[in-house]
Formats: C-alpha cells, structure tokens, sequence
C-alpha cells in the first residue's frame, strides 16, 4: 500500500512538474479593496410592524478586503503559489468570515499549462461570487450575489454562496472556450464543528460540486451541481442544479439563470420575518425543495455602467406540509469610475415573500426595500 501511495504521488508530481527547470525570482503582491458607504432599508414583517434602518455599511459593492498572493515559476509549464486574503468591515475595523484572519481564502496552488490548476484550503465554493475558485462571480447574472440591500441572484437561489474549509479544487486548463471544475470539502466549517467534528466523517458537513462553463466571443454559459451532506443527521444530502446563459449585444449584456434544489436546508436570503425564518418553520435545518430564476441585464450608460435584474424563487418544505414561500425581487444599480481604482456607485432593491401553509404565524406577507450608495477603491 506504501509503495502504491508513493508511486501515485510521484505520478502526480511528475506530471505537474514535467519540463525544463530554471530558477525565478518569486514575487509577493499585497492587494485590497476598502468599500463604505449609507443604506436605507424600509422592512414590514408583519401587519402594523415596520422598521427603517439608515446606517454606514461596509463591503455593499465589493467586500472590503486585503491579501498577498505571490507565484513562482518551477519550470516552463508549472507555477506553484499562494493567497491569503482577510475580509474586514470598514465602518467598524472587525474581521469579517467568523473572525477568521484570511477568512476569504487561504490557499495553495500548482498550475500546469497542460494538465490544469489544483489547489488547497479555504476557498469560496463554486456558485460563490469571488476569489479564485468561484466560477460564476459576476459572469452568472447582472448583479452576481448582489450588493447588500441590491438583491443579486442568491436572493431567489438555496445555497451558501460562501467560503469552505478544506477545499480541494481541480480545474482544467481551457479548450476552445471550454473548462470544468471539480471541488471537494470534508469540513466545510471547522470552526463551528470543531472539537466533535472530524474531516471526511458524518460529524461535519461536506460539500462536492462539478461545474462546467463555456465563454465564446459574446456568449457565455455556466453550470454547476453540488450537494451538501450535513453534518450529524441521517436526513437526505441535498443538492442544487444551477445553469446560467449570457449573450453581449454591445448595447446591452443579458443573463438569464435558474436554479432547482432539493432538500436544501440554507437559502442565499433567510425569509424576512423572523418567525418563519426560525429553525422549526423555515430556517437553515429544515429541507426545502423549489426553483428560482433570475432575469438581468447590464448596460453602459452616461460613462459608466447600469444595473437591473428580477428574480423569483418557489420553495416549500420538503415534507410537503409545512409550509410554502414564494418571492419577487426587483434591483436596480449604477456605478460610474473616478479613476481606475476607484468608483462610486448606488443602487435600489425590493424584495417580496409570500407565505403559505404556516401553522406558527399568521403573517401572510413580508418585503424589504432600499437604497445604498458608496465609494470604492482599489489598491
């Protein structure tokens, strides 16, 4: 079994690491976004019971962020390097991702010309909206995961959209506009499991998705399926079957995605009143079965860049009996640069749930709506 492990090993070395050796100078970047700016949200959860919030916010456009990566040339088809990015808030100076220092991504990486792109660690899943192992980012829809109280299309989509711990992803190289994606977690959140969670054990939740795009000249299309076996409990993986389409008329770039999940206990957007969001009506550990679609479109516009997507979700429990949400969504946005590291935006969102079928509320109805604007900058 030793001299099997070590001859894949070796397999696997040798085919990354084929080709002339030669020394490089490796380089280290540091790199980062700082994004504040005011928002005003408008929410009614029940008859009679409304609340305005204005507030500072951080991360609304793009998450505030700093990191290094750094990359080093072993020979003329493989480079082996690294990112450590933090996310923090810029109103308040907090660590975001659960206080984590490099919560964003923490990675390592070998890529081959040939053979394609491996790496390790903490890295966003597949249907997340940045860092290098997301595949859809802003190429899936107008808005991606949206910019705060501007909904993107996570609001009508289930999953986590976020960042995983122990991550193996594989990506091939590109063919003709054509890549696929493999990734792999046995921990997918070591910090709250841990110390009764293990890696690749019914103790902890893990993830597996296949992803797949296509980008040729003006049309794109991107897929992805992946699932969750949660963590301590014999109830049903769940899983989420994503496809996404996006064609450039020059004036105008239209998106069109749509999603069917099944026994999905997490969705992009909790349900806005909080009885039936809690965990025994419609929160994040029951099941849910549904499909969303989201329907977007951006545009230049006055020197900068205009912003508008719709979307729906359909989702009840998987059980069939416990209840039914259904939700419209509305987002309108503009961003105009100041200079190639910095821009200034502002957008507008309405979201709408529907409820049916709830035995723990009579609230037949909730929405949100605001406005934010803001300043980005880039360095």
């Amino acid at each position: 079994m030793r001299f099997m492990q070590t001859a894949a090993a070796a397999a696997i070395a040798s085919a990354f690491f084929c080709g002339s050796a030669f020394a490089e100078t490796p380089t280290v970047t540091l790199y980062g976004i700082v994004n504040t700016g005011l928002s005003y949200t408008h929410q009614k959860t029940a008859p009679g019971k409304s609340t305005d919030t204005v507030q500072m916010d951080s991360g609304n456009y793009l998450g505030s962020r700093f990191g290094l990566k750094g990359e080093e040339k072993i020979t003329d088809t493989t480079s082996v390097g690294f990112i450590l990015e933090n996310g923090f808030s810029s109103d308040t100076g907090t660590e975001s991702d659960d206080n984590r220092i490099f919560g964003r991504e923490a990675s390592l990486y070998a890529k081959n010309t040939n053979f394609g792109t491996l790496r390790f660690g903490r890295l966003t899943q597949l249907t997340g909206s940045t860092g290098s192992s997301s595949i859809m980012g802003g190429k899936f829809s107008a808005f991606s995961t949206g910019w705060g109280i501007v909904y993107g299309h996570n609001a009508v989509f289930a999953g986590k959209f976020a960042r995983f711990d122990n991550v193996i992803n594989y990506s091939t190289p590109t063919w003709n506009g054509f890549d696929l994606h493999l990734q792999y977690s046995g921990g997918i959140d070591m910090k709250s499991e841990t110390p009764t969670g293990r890696e690749n054990t019914g103790s902890t939740t893990r993830y597996g998705a296949i992803g797949a795009r296509y980008m040729k000249g003006a049309f794109s299309t991107i897929g992805v399926v992946d699932t969750y076996h949660y963590a301590n409990t014999p109830d049903d993986a769940g899983y989420t079957a994503n496809l996404s389409v996006a064609y450039d008329f020059n004036v105008a770039k239209v998106f069109l995605a749509g999603q069917y999940f099944k026994d999905m206990r997490y969705l992009g957007k909790a349900a806005i009143n909080d009885t039936v969001s809690g965990a025994a009506v419609f929160g994040n550990s029951t099941a849910k079965d549904g499909w969303g679609i989201n329907l977007g479109a951006t545009a230049p516009a006055f020197g900068g860049k205009f912003y508008a997507a719709v979307g729906y979700m359909d989702a009840d429990h998987s059980d069939a009996t416990a209840g039914k949400l259904k939700r419209y969504t509305v987002s309108l946005g503009y961003d105009y640069s100041l200079s190639k590291r910095t821009l200034v935006y502002a957008g507008a969102g309405y979201m709408h749930d529907k409820y049916d079928d709830f035995a723990a509320t009579t609230v037949g109805s909730a929405y949100n709506y605001g406005v934010t604007a803001g300043l980005v900058h880039k360095f």
